[in-house]
Parts: C-alpha cells; structure tokens; sequence
C-alpha cells in the first residue's frame, strides 16, 4: 500500500482487540477517521477496485432520517459512499415527501442512491435470471424517478445463496465476485460487531464496508432496543398521519 498507513491492532476503536464497539455517530467517525488517516480512497462500484481503496455501502432497511445522519457525518470528513433504498420496506414509503427529502439530501451532499432489493418479496425459490432481471428494472426505475438519476448499483435484501459471486445483466451487484475475491468484506448486520471490532488485524488493502443506518444513532443501544425503537416511532407517526389527513380534519369540518 504505497503512500499508505496500515493501522496496526493497537491504533484505534475499531482496529484493538477487546473493546466493545458501540453503535453511535461517534464510533462512526472514529472507522472513518482510521481510514482517512490511513491515506484510504473511497471509490464507487462502477470500476476496478485498487489497493487503498475502500467501497463503502449503507442498506437502509429502516430508517432514511440515520440514513441522512450518517451521510453527513461522512460529508464532514470528505467521504462518498452508495445509500441503498428498499422499495418493500415496512417502516417507509419512498414516494412519501420525508424519504424523498432524505434522498435528496444524501445525493447533495455527493453521495450515490442504490437500490435494495428483496428477492423474499417476489420468489421462494430461485427464478429464471430474466424474470429477476425485469423485477429489479422495476424497482430501478421506481428508485431512478425519485432520485431523478439513474439507479446502478444493486445491493440484495438478506442475500440468498443463488445471488452471491454473481452477475446479471444490466445492473451491478454488490455481491459479485469480483467485490469478493481479492476485496476483504466487513459487515456490521445484527451489530455483529460489537465484540468483535473489524479491523483487529489492520485494515486491508481492499475493502468492501457495509453497514445499517438504523443500527446507528447518538446514543448506543443492543440491535433488539433499536428495532423496536424504530417500530414505536413508526407507529407514532403513522399516528401523527392519521391524525393530521383524517380525524383533526373531519373535526375541523364538523
């Protein structure tokens, strides 16, 4: 890695042995630190990955709002990096004006908007790749009309085995083989992390980081309280909705 600083196991949060990461904006800042230091490159999918580059991704499962929040930490320390929306998501609407806002402003800030794809929500076996190919060209361009560019990159929803190391035609996957082989991955899922910092032998030369926006937040909490948190403030404003379209309005008529 010429012109580069490999951190050692000892130099930082996310590269020491036996700290318990927690998952706050703080401790963000601190992987992004370790890489910026590192004299790391942050690229996107579309071409060869180089030594001292690093391919960093967010599926945003269930919240936009950390979406926005991490996209601006990452801003603050001159770092890009690919959001990825899910169209089938139980927590927000694409189309609704708070989630069009929040990609809009992750695209301002010079960030790329993907697409997350749910194979669980069309198929319970593997499909003809056709059939695959024209589901997700739907969502693209469902995705690609919000975003008012065109939609990519690929990342899959909780990837079943049939999607990983391969290609398709017209779009790009995350998991192809080629982000795989000669690419270390590191993956924060179910906050897999916390125990286990990903860096505790160096950062690699190559690498692929993905992480979940609603895992994040100012404060730190276990993957289950943070679930359930997201579930409470989608019910409050689901409430909120119903209150302000509907019953406020219906009384003010009466």
């Amino acid at each position: 890695m010429s012109g580069m600083q490999s951190p050692n196991a000892e130099s930082g949060t996310l590269t020491s042995t036996g700290n318990s990461i927690q998952y706050t904006y703080d401790t963000y800042a601190d992987l992004l630190m370790e890489l910026v230091a590192g004299g790391y490159e942050f690229t996107s999918y579309e071409g060869p990955i180089e030594d001292g580059q690093v391919l960093l991704r967010h599926d945003v499962d269930w919240s936009p709002r950390r979406a926005v929040a991490m996209a601006e930490v990452e801003a603050e320390y001159g770092v890009t990096s690919t959001y990825y929306f899910l169209l089938s998501s139980p927590f927000y609407n694409a189309l609704y004006e708070d989630t069009r806002e929040a990609i809009e402003r992750i695209l301002s800030l010079g960030h790329d908007v993907g697409l997350h794809f749910s194979t669980h929500q069309y198929w319970s076996a593997e499909p003809d790749d056709d059939e695959l190919v024209a589901a997700v060209d739907r969502e693209r361009q469902i995705l690609g009309s919000i975003a008012d560019e065109p939609i990519d990159t690929v990342s899959f929803h909780i990837p079943p085995d049939w999607v990983l190391k391969r290609s398709y035609d017209g779009f790009i996957s995350t998991y192809e083989e080629r982000f795989f082989t000669t690419i270390e991955y590191r993956g924060d899922s179910n906050q897999r992390w916390r125990e286990s910092p990903p860096f505790t032998a160096g950062i690699p030369e190559r690498l692929q980081v993905l992480t979940h926006p609603g895992l994040w937040a100012e404060t730190d909490q276990t993957f289950a309280e943070r679930l359930y948190r997201e579930r409470d403030d989608r019910f409050a404003a689901i409430s909120d909705f119903l209150n302000y379209q509907f019953i406020d309005d219906n009384v003010s008529r009466s």
